[in-house]
């Protein structure tokens, strides 16, 4: 009998959470912005993100600037729409610009968690300038809309920077005191010929460090025998120095 007991109050309980689970969330589903990376089995979020033309071929003079746009509740079997805008006094972006004009209301497909905004993005007006780096920064926020809630504070605006020049790869501080030493972009540029892996800015790690260490001193090599100079001040290259 008094296992019987147990069992009916286990039973109880577990009806009571069920419940309990099912209140835990209510009102309209919330939506934010997220872009993140894992770093040693950590999850690192960025409020920021940035869309470079250096890599792109000079003939391409627009292209797509991608950012992940997540719900906080449940998937819907029809699309939705959130609303954004730009938070003019933090935006150096001009609209038609350096950026095709954005609607303020934007679709969330169905069936989904996690949707992209697209952002078309300009380039004959982008200065680029090794020497002085331009970055055009377009701030982003969440704003509630009928179908949505703005989410997490931490999601709720984003920096999309847009530049025209080579910028320095998450990966290369990792190796500056390595033989690999000071970022320049045609240091880059002779790497990538090297291997397909260095072509990914975004990047810890581009491959084995045993490996990746070879082609450093390939690159101290190459800089020696292939007189290479800075497009803007025609310094020689070097792989630990600018020689004007």
């Amino acid at each position: 009998m008094k296992k019987l007991a147990i069992i009916s109050a286990l039973a109880l309980l577990a009806a009571s959470c069920t419940q309990d689970a099912g209140l835990t969330y209510s009102g309209k589903d919330k939506i934010y912005f997220t872009y993140n990376y894992t770093l040693l089995n950590q999850v690192i979020n960025f409020d920021k993100v940035t869309f470079s033309f250096g890599m792109k071929p000079e003939q391409v003079i627009k292209d797509t600037a991608k950012i992940a746009v997540r719900v906080m509740g449940q998937r819907s079997d029809k699309d939705r729409q959130y609303r954004l805008s730009i938070d003019n006094d933090s935006t150096t972006a001009i609209p038609g610009v350096h950026y095709e004009v954005l609607p303020p209301l934007q679709t969330f497909q169905k069936g989904i968690f996690e949707d992209t905004l697209r952002i078309v993005v300009l380039r004959s007006s982008l200065n680029g300038s090794h020497i002085t780096q331009e970055n055009r920064r377009l701030r982003l926020r969440m704003e509630s809309s009928d179908d949505f809630d703005n989410g997490t504070k931490q999601g709720a605006a984003i920096d999309l920077y847009i530049n025209n020049y080579l910028s320095e790869p998450r990966w290369w501080k990792q190796y500056e005191g390595s033989g690999l030493y000071y970022y320049h972009p045609e240091k880059w540029k002779i790497l990538m010929t090297f291997h397909d892996n260095f072509k990914d800015p975004n990047k810890d790690y581009p491959m084995d460090a045993n490996l990746v260490y070879s082609y450093f001193s390939s690159l101290r090599n190459y800089l020696i025998q292939n007189p290479t100079y800075d497009k803007e001040t025609r310094a020689r290259v070097l792989i630990d120095k600018l020689v004007p």
